[in-house]
C-alpha cells in the first residue's frame, strides 16, 4: 500500500503506511480508533494509543531510574582528582574514566530501541537497571585505574539502557501536548543528582530496587508486536555500528595521546584512522540497504538536521562542564565535596529552568522561540565562563554559572520535543534514539577534545614557573589539591594562574560551538503539538500457558482526556468531541506532508499555497 502522503521524488519514503506494519499501539490510516460510535472514520497517518497509567508513580520509578544513571556520573565529576591521586591516574586515564561510560552509551544507543522492539521495553529497562547496579558493585571495588574504566564500561551498558529506555517509555504514556511537563520532571534528576551526588554513596542498590519494584507493578505498556529474529538480524546495519564506535574508540586515543604530544607518531595515526573509519562509517549510512544507525533523511530536513547539531553541540559543551569545573575549585583550595556545592548553581540551575521550560511549553505550546533562545543565552554564558581566573569573586563564578544553566537546561528537552512535534509517530523511536545518539557521540567527543586542550594548555602555563617541579606533567592535570599551600607565594600564584586559565580556556572553544547551535536553531520550523491520542487500558489474561497482554479503550478516560484537550487549547466554541478530534487527527496526518515538502524544498509561493488550502495547519516559519 502506498503511503498516504506519497513520496518525494529521489528520496527514500519517510515511512510505509502499510497496516499490517503498524507497530501496536499505533492505529494506522485504515485502522479505526475504538468501538466508539461517534469514533472519527477520517483516514489518518497515525494515532497514539496512550496506555493508562497511575503517572504519579510510574513517573516517580522512571525519575528513580534516571536517578541512578545520573548519581554515578556526577560523583565521578567531583571525585576526579581524588582518583588521580589514589589511583595513580592521568588526565588521559581520567578521560577514560568518563569517555568508557559515555562509549558504552553511544554503543547502546542504536540498539536499545530495536532490542525493545522484540523483546518489549519492560525486559530491556529492568535488564538495564541490573547490569548498571553490578557495574556500581564492581567500580567500587576497583583497585586501580584500569579496572574502575572497565567497570565504567559496564555501568555505561547499563545507564544507556536506563536514559534511552525512560525516555522512549515516556513517549510512550504521554501525550505529545503535555509531554514536556513530565520531560522535565524526569530531567530534573540529572540536577538532583549533581546537587546530592557528593553527598552519597552505596545507594544504588536500594534505589535500584525500589525502581524495579514499583516499574514491576504499576508500570503499562502496549502489548508489544516483536518482528521476527531473522528480520531483526538482517535488518540491523552492524556494519554502520561497528565502524562509528571503532572510529569513536581510536578518535579518543588519539586526543588522549595528544595531551604528551600532538605531533608524535601514535597521535597522527590515531587521530587519522579515526577519522577515515568515522568517513567510513557515514558512507556506510548513505548507502546502507538495512535499517541506518543515523537515518540520513534525518540529515535531509532542515529542522531535525538543526536540532541533531545542536544537541550534538550542547552535549559536547554541557558534558564537559560538569567534569572539568569541579576541578578549577578545586585548584583554587576546595575540596572534592564543596566543589559539588559550587557546582550546584550550574546543577541546580539546569534542572530548575529545563522544568520550568516544560510547563511553559505546555502552556504555549511552541519551542522553536525558546530553543533559539536558549542557545544565545548558553553562548553568553559560556563566553563569561571563559573570562574566570584565580582572583575572580565567588560572586562571579556563581553568576556566571547560573547564566550558563539558564540556556543549557532547557536544551534537555526542548529539541527532544520539538524533534517528536516533526516526525509522524511511527518514525518517534527512531527519532528519539538517533537524537540519544548524537548527545552521547557529543558528550564522548567533548569530554576528550576538552581534556586535552585542558593538558596542553596547562603544561605551556607551568613550563614558565620558575621553582615548581611537577613529578609527571601528565600527573598534574588530575593532582589539584594543595596547590594553595605551595611555597613561596610568588610561585603558588603563578601555578594557580596556570591552572585556572587551563580550566577556563576549554570554554572558549565551546562558547563558538553553541554559537553554531545557535545559527543552526534559527532555521528550524514551528511544528504544532496537537496529536490524534486515544487513552486505553492494557489487560492481561493467559491463552494456551502463555500471558496475552491487549489494549482496550477506555471510553471515560477518552472522555477525560477530550475535555483536558478542550481546556488546555481554551476551545468553548462548543464544538463536539469528535470534531476537535477530528482537527487534530488532520493536523497531525499533515506532519508528512510538511517533511517532504523540506525534502523537495519547494519554494515559497507553493508553500504558501498549501497551507493556504488546508486551513493554515502544519509547519510556520
Amino acid at each position: 500500500m502506498r503511503s498516504a502522503a506519497g513520496t518525494s521524488s529521489g528520496s527514500e519514503p519517510l515511512h510505509s503506511s502499510a497496516a499490517d506494519d503498524a507497530p501496536v499501539g499505533l492505529a494506522s490510516q485504515d485502522t479505526a480508533v475504538g468501538d466508539d460510535p461517534h469514533t472519527v472514520d477520517t483516514k489518518v497517518e497515525h494515532v497514539h494509543i496512550i496506555p493508562k497509567n497511575n503517572l504519579p508513580v510510574v513517573l516517580f520509578a522512571i525519575s528513580l531510574s534516571m536517578f541512578l544513571a545520573a548519581l554515578d556520573q556526577t560523583i565521578v565529576s567531583t571525585a576526579l582528582s581524588t582518583i588521580s591521586r589514589e589511583l595513580d591516574g592521568t588526565t588521559g586515564s581520567l578521560s577514560w574514566v568518563s569517555g568508557a561510560y559515555l562509549l558504552m552509551i553511544t554503543a547502546l544507543a542504536p540498539c536499545s530501541g530495536k532490542i525493545s522492539d522484540y523483546f518489549g521495553r519492560k525486559v530491556v529497562l529492568y535488564t538495564a537497571i541490573v547490569i548498571f547496579i553490578i557495574g556500581s558493585a564492581l567500580c567500587g571495588a576497583a583497585q586501580n585505574i584500569i579496572w574502575l574504566c572497565v567497570c565504567r564500561g559496564i555501568q555505561g551498558l547499563g545507564g544507556g539502557g536506563i536514559v534511552q529506555m525512560s525516555q522512549i517509555i515516556i513517549s510512550d504514556i504521554t501525550p505529545l501536548e503535555s509531554r514536556a511537563k513530565y520531560t522535565g520532571v524526569v530531567g530534573a534528576t540529572w540536577g538532583v543528582a549533581a546537587c546530592i551526588g557528593p553527598l552519597l554513596g552505596g545507594v544504588n542498590l536500594p534505589c535500584g530496587a525500589i525502581a524495579l519494584a514499583l516499574l514491576v507493578f504499576f508500570l503499562k505498556l502496549n502489548p508489544p508486536n516483536p518482528p521476527k529474529l531473522s528480520f531483526l538480524l538482517s535488518n540491523f546495519d552492524f556494519a554502520g555500528l561497528g565502524l562509528l564506535v571503532s572510529g569513536l574508540v581510536v578518535l579518543l586515543v588519539g586526543f588522549t595521546s595528544g595531551e604528551a604530544s600532538w605531533s608524535s607518531a601514535q597521535t597522527i595515526a590515531c587521530l587519522v584512522v579515526g577519522i577515515v573509519l568515522l568517513g567510513l562509517a557515514i558512507c556506510v549510512e548513505l548507502k546502507t540497504k538495512r535499517s541506518p544507525i543515523i537515518p540520513p533523511r534525518l540529515f535531509r530536513i532542515r529542522t531535525s538536521a538543526g536540532l541533531l547539531l545542536g544537541c550534538f553541540l550542547h552535549s559536547f559543551s554541557f558534558i564537559s562542564l560538569s567534569y572539568y569545573e569541579p576541578l578549577y575549585f578545586q585548584a583554587l583550595g576546595s575540596t572534592p565535596l564543596m566543589s559539588g556545592v559550587l557546582l550546584m548553581p550550574f546543577s541546580v540551575g539546569t534542572a530548575f529552568f529545563g522544568v520550568l521550560a516544560g510547563f511553559l511549553v505546555v502552556r504555549i505550546k511552541r519551542t522553536k522561540e525558546l530553543i533559539i533562545v536558549s542557545y544565545l543565552i548558553a553562548v553568553i554564558g559560556y563566553a563569561l565562563l571563559a573570562t574566570l581566573d584565580e582572583t575572580s569573586s565567588r560572586a562571579k563564578q556563581i553568576l556566571y554559572l547560573l547564566v550558563a544553566a539558564i540556556g543549557v537546561g532547557p536544551l534537555f528537552q526542548l529539541p527532544m520535543l520539538h524533534l517528536q512535534a516533526s516526525m509522524p509517530q511511527k518514525d518517534m523511536a527512531t527519532s528519539t534514539a538517533t537524537l540519544a545518539l548524537l548527545r552521547s557521540i557529543g558528550g564522548t567527543v567533548g569530554i576528550s577534545v576538552v581534556g586535552a586542550v585542558y593538558a596542553n594548555r596547562l603544561s605551556k602555563g607551568l613550563s614558565g614557573v620558575q621553582g615548581y617541579e611537577t613529578p609527571d606533567a601528565a600527573a598534574a592535570v588530575g593532582n589539584v589539591q594543595g596547590l594553595t599551600k605551595i611555597e613561596p607565594i610568588e610561585v603558588r600564584q603563578q601555578v594557580l594562574h596556570a591552572y585556572a586559565r587551563a580550566l577556563s580556556f576549554p570554554w572558549i572553544i565551546c562558547a563558538p560551538l553553541l554559537g553554531v547551535a545557535f545559527l543552526a536553531s534559527l532555521i528550524i520550523k514551528h511544528y504544532t503539538f496537537k496529536r490524534g491520542a486515544t487513552v486505553a487500558a492494557v489487560t492481561s489474561k493467559k491463552k494456551d500457558g502463555d500471558v496475552v497482554e491487549t489494549v482496550v479503550a477506555d471510553p471515560s478516560e477518552e472522555k477525560k482526556e477530550k475535555v483536558n484537550e478542550a481546556g488546555d487549547d481554551g476551545d468553548r466554541d462548543g464544538r463536539k468531541a469528535p470534531e476537535r478530534i477530528d482537527s487534530a487527527l488532520t493536523e497531525t496526518s499533515t506532519i508528512t506532508k510538511d517533511l517532504e515538502l523540506e525534502l523537495e524544498s519547494p519554494d515559497r509561493d507553493q508553500r504558501v499555497l498549501r497551507d493556504a488550502e488546508r486551513g493554515g495547519g502544519g509547519p510556520l516559519a
